[in-house]
């Protein structure tokens, strides 16, 4: 996750320079926030090599006043202050932190400078990775503040994220979020990781509603939202949502096969063999044996014989799989299509599953039946009897066929 550090870190570093800065000029009728003479006029060069961007001179200046002694606490705050300001320039955060956290120790500086240094210190603590000491002048600073930005608790959560205090995210991100027409995605994302670690689904579904109704584009949402409603139970909602990612070619190859997976769950065998159909002939689905299994039970739940007795010529062509042939061949003895069916299942066998054989035999033997070739039904019965699953359905036909024999010989 990317948390929210680096955007507006330069600007609250800003507008804290800018009150500390002058804390000296605009407190001055004060004696208590008035700096002594020496320090003033080292301050003074200090801000204008600030100013033409000579940061180390500054800093040079700074250190030879502090390590000189002899300067009161307030005089302390201000150059520690400035110090940490000129080594963020620098790009020091670490350095600027300890500064800046020196400035506060004295507790001499006025309320509103402390109050926005607590915030910088925070911010800075927790770039350089510090989260724990980050919170406890981030907790100072929302203790005295009266409307915190929403940026302030996002600061706080992310701190908490690191902490992996997920109640604590939560509580802050949630307080974030409604501050703000359209927060950044990864506020969001802030908030949804501390429901996920918690495991509260429920709402993390409704973050996850939200993202894909602000960010409409964001594929993996809709993914994710799918997947915590299945784990909620809610499959329909799931498929609802699988529905809308496909239609928006959001869905790679296994989401696809999920979907339709989804569908013939639901008792929606057009739709998943509808898309099976059109994902296989653009070559987003490969054409493997186990997709156009898939595809033919599709057509065939959705009473689409024609399509399913094609996808099973398919089968047969590319695979010569004889479960397939058994299955096409009994679709032809339910449509009473005895002579497509002889055609299917009358040939040499290649497999050594007995079982197989003999349903195949079975089939074949009630279509050669039907077509009047009773000697050859009744090998195929006969071959039949060698498996258990069959052998009382063809001692049955076997039978008949005796009784038809002797009735035709009687009459």
């Amino acid at each position: 996750m990317i948390i929210i550090l680096k955007k507006n870190r330069s600007q609250f570093i800003l507008n804290t320079l800018i009150l500390l800065l002058f804390t000296f000029s605009v407190y001055a009728k004060n004696d208590s926030y008035s700096l002594q003479t020496g320090t003033y006029s080292v301050l003074k060069k200090v801000h204008n090599n600030i100013d033409e961007g000579k940061n180390d001179e500054a800093l040079e200046g700074l250190k030879k006043i502090i390590t000189s002694g002899n300067i009161k606490d307030y005089d302390a705050a201000v150059i520690y202050q400035t110090i940490g300001f000129v080594q963020n320039n620098l790009g020091d955060f670490k350095a600027s932190a300890e500064n800046f956290v020196k400035a506060l120790s004295y507790e001499a500086l006025p309320e509103d400078i402390t109050h926005n240094l607590n915030y910088t210190v925070a911010q800075l603590l927790i770039y350089s990775e510090k989260y724990q000491e980050a919170l406890e002048y981030m907790l100072k600073w929302f203790a005295n503040e009266k409307e915190p930005k929403p940026e302030a608790y996002i600061l706080a959560a992310t701190a908490y994220y690191y902490l992996e205090n997920y109640q604590e995210v939560i509580l802050y991100a949630s307080k974030a979020l409604p501050l703000i027409k359209t927060p950044p995605l990864n506020w969001y994302e802030l908030l949804l990781s501390g429901y996920y670690e918690t495991e509260d689904l429920n709402n993390a579904a409704i973050i996850l509603e939200n993202i894909i109704i602000k960010y409409p584009t964001k594929k993996n949402y809709w993914i994710q939202l799918a997947g915590i409603y299945q784990r909620l139970g809610n499959d329909k909602r799931a498929l609802a949502i699988y529905e809308l990612a496909y239609l928006k070619n959001f869905l790679k190859k296994e989401e696809i096969i999920q979907l339709c997976k989804n569908y013939l769950y639901f008792e929606m065998p057009y739709k998943a063999a509808t898309v099976l159909e059109k994902e296989m002939a653009i070559g987003k689905i490969d054409t493997t044996l186990k997709m156009l299994n898939m595809l033919v039970d599709g057509w065939i739940l959705a009473q689409e014989n024609e399509k399913a007795e094609s996808v099973f010529n398919e089968i047969i062509n590319l695979y010569n799989d004889e479960k397939s042939r058994l299955r096409l061949g009994q679709l032809y003895v339910e449509n009473e299509e005895w002579r497509k069916a002889t055609d299917v299942l009358n040939i040499e066998l290649e497999t050594e599953d007995i079982t197989l054989i003999s349903k195949i035999n079975l089939l074949l033997g009630i279509a050669q039946f039907n077509t009047e070739n009773i000697p050859e039904a009744k090998q195929s019965f006969t071959q039949a009897l060698s498996d258990k699953t069959t052998r009382e359905q063809a001692e049955w036909w076997l039978d008949h066929i005796k009784r038809k024999i002797e009735t035709n010989k009687s009459s």
